[in-house]
């Protein structure tokens, strides 16, 4: 048997080897009737952005509490939402969901994406929940020591990253703000501002 019969043969014994390892994924995603009624439910719907909004070509920015209009919902690779704001500028924004995609997933994104009552009555809701100084904390989008962990997610949104060390016994969040090389950084303890890094 000549070389090349030889290593012909040991190379498709190794294919068919390592072809037996492979695992078969599927992943389902959202099926259209789903994505129909996703559509229908948020197109033209008004928001407000709960934090920076990015656009995934890099064609701008969206700053936080910000009115917008979602146009459109996409349901390709981890998903996005297309907004215009008030000038019509046309932003498309990653949700970046873990597939398969879901309604709950969808819908649970958009919610931390974008807030769907307008400022006066998420500001009344916040007097009645917290008081009128973590109110007014959350509308000019500050913290404060002692501040509650949940007004704090109302203040600044949901974190990019979050980091959990324990302390003495006690567990310290780090939530870790990134918007383009910049990042942002506040420190929870027993549901409370400890610290913050701006």
């Amino acid at each position: 048997m000549s070389v090349k019969k030889i290593l012909c043969s040991v190379l498709l014994l190794q294919l068919i080897v390592g072809c037996s390892f492979v695992k078969k994924t599927v992943v389902k995603d959202i099926p259209l009737e789903q994505q129909k009624m996703l559509i229908e439910k948020y197109a033209d719907k008004a928001a407000w952005t709960r934090l920076i909004v990015e656009d995934l070509k890099q064609r701008g920015v969206v700053q936080r509490d910000v009115k917008v209009t979602i146009a459109d919902l996409d349901f390709h690779w981890s998903g996005s939402v297309t907004v215009l704001t008030e000038k019509r500028k046309r932003i498309v924004y990653g949700l970046n969901i873990e597939r398969p995609l879901t309604v709950e997933k969808i819908e649970s994104r958009l919610d931390e994406v974008f807030w769907f009552d307008s400022p006066m009555l998420r500001h009344v809701s916040y007097i009645r929940t917290w008081g009128k100084k973590t109110a007014q904390a959350i509308r000019n989008h500050e913290v404060f020591i002692g501040m509650a962990g949940d007004a704090a997610l109302e203040s600044w949104g949901v974190p990019t990253k979050l980091n959990v060390t324990d302390i003495a016994g006690k567990k310290e969040e780090q939530w870790v703000y990134t918007v383009g090389k910049r990042s942002k950084y506040i420190y929870i303890i027993d549901n409370k501002v400890s610290k913050w890094e701006d």
